[in-house]
């Protein structure tokens, strides 16, 4: 479908046309005409399917610019969501006389956002934080009783402990529209946001998840052996340009990344309890080339740009597999070769057959004496196990019989 197939006004439609957007994704599709109409819904989408215009297309167009209050909150989980959320959304406003859009997020002069804010906006962009602050602490700009609120990469909101500030903006709109974007819809989130929107109002879009075709997916058998001896030895035989290492846990990605400097081996860290003025620091020393190894949460593979990525090492698995491909994802971008290495062993197999199962296709290898070799993988081993004991007990029992 095209967006010309919606009742869009003109000047949206016009920007669109200029921009160069001209078919629908599917979950454009799927949004644009129940958003139109005002509804609430819950939108469970993968990350670059185009979600980002399914909300900003209808919220643009039915903004009533003669109404200074605003009428629109979009919430993003990370300063760089948000500034490209806002920067989609300038991108069409410009076609738009005198549609007023605002950013509002932490690692920027809050002076000068205060400032700003109290000249209002139609719509305000911006972290949950930031957005609570100027919203709803310091009422620097009114909402206006009927409004759209966006809480956009639910599931990351969620893990990062923001869902109260959250909560608190929803219940500043009288009559509000709740659109709730989500790669994943675990049951936590589920339980949060179901006082938002009917059960028939869950739109959920069907893509097959997988990596690029430039990325290798590995799975390195470690041997129950110490893991942040193993990842030392990693780095040290694998010499990488710029590696990221995935930990599902905060408290393991502070201690390997304590523990990898004891050892003298530069490492930056991510995760969604730096406080701002350290994240903005390690992200511009990263992009600034001084690492070449960054100990990350989740946050990292949706929630923030770091270019030029060769290799991702997972510490662990995530709980939700489909976190696996947003980590491999970061590197085999831009038609760039990649590769993706997993730790496992006997006690963690079953969660590497599970990614099998999704059509990850993993090249086996094994570490012996310090060293990365290539291996057949468990299940040949096990069948190469059974195969052997099969011929031994053939063997005896043709021992036994042959003494009777």
């Amino acid at each position: 479908m095209k967006f010309t197939a919606f009742a869009l006004k003109k000047s949206v439609t016009n920007a669109l046309n200029k921009l160069g957007y001209e078919n629908c994704t599917p979950v454009q599709n799927a949004v644009i005409p129940s958003a139109l109409r005002g509804e609430s819904l819950v939108v469970q989408s993968e990350t670059g399917s185009g979600k980002t215009h399914s909300f900003l297309v209808p919220i643009l167009n039915n903004i009533n610019i003669s109404n200074p209050e605003v009428q629109a909150v979009i919430i993003a989980p990370t300063r760089e969501l948000a500034k490209q959320t806002y920067d989609f959304a300038i991108q069409i406003a410009n076609f738009i006389p005198n549609l007023k859009v605002k950013l509002l997020t932490s690692g920027i002069d809050r002076m000068k956002q205060e400032k700003s804010a109290r000249n209002s906006a139609h719509v305000f962009i911006g972290t949950p934080g930031r957005l609570a602050d100027f919203l709803i602490t310091s009422y620097l700009a009114p909402v206006a009783k009927k409004a759209t609120i966006v809480i956009d990469e639910a599931d990351m909101l969620m893990e990062m402990g923001y869902f109260n500030d959250v909560n608190s903006l929803v219940s500043i709109i009288k009559e509000p529209q709740v659109m709730v974007f989500s790669a994943t819809y675990p049951q936590k989130l589920r339980s949060s946001i179901e006082k938002y929107t009917e059960p028939e109002k869950i739109i959920t879009i069907d893509k097959k998840i997988s990596t690029a075709k430039t990325v290798i997916n590995y799975a390195l058998d470690y041997k129950h052996k110490d893991k942040n001896e193993v990842i030392k030895n990693f780095v040290e035989l694998k010499n990488p340009f710029l590696l990221l290492i995935f930990c599902s846990k905060k408290e393991n990605v502070n201690n390997l990344y304590h523990y990898l400097n004891k050892q003298q081996i530069k490492c930056a860290i991510i995760h969604g309890d730096l406080e701002d003025r350290q994240r903005k620091s390690m992200m511009k020393r990263i992009k600034n080339g001084e690492f070449n190894i960054v100990v990350c949460s989740d946050i990292a593979a949706r929630g923030i740009d770091i270019q030029d990525v060769s290799m991702v090492l997972n510490y662990d698995l995530p709980k939700e597999s489909e976190y696996y491909f947003h980590r491999a994802g970061r590197t085999g971008r831009m038609n760039k070769d990649g590769e993706c290495y997993t730790l496992y062993n006997s006690d963690t197999f079953e969660e590497i057959k599970k990614l099998q199962a999704l059509g990850v296709n993993f090249k086996w290898l094994v570490l012996k004496a310090n060293q990365i070799e290539e291996s057949l993988g468990p299940d040949y081993r096990r069948q190469h196990r059974k195969k052997t004991q099969t011929t031994e007990l053939a063997k005896e029992i043709k021992k036994a019989t042959s003494k009777l």
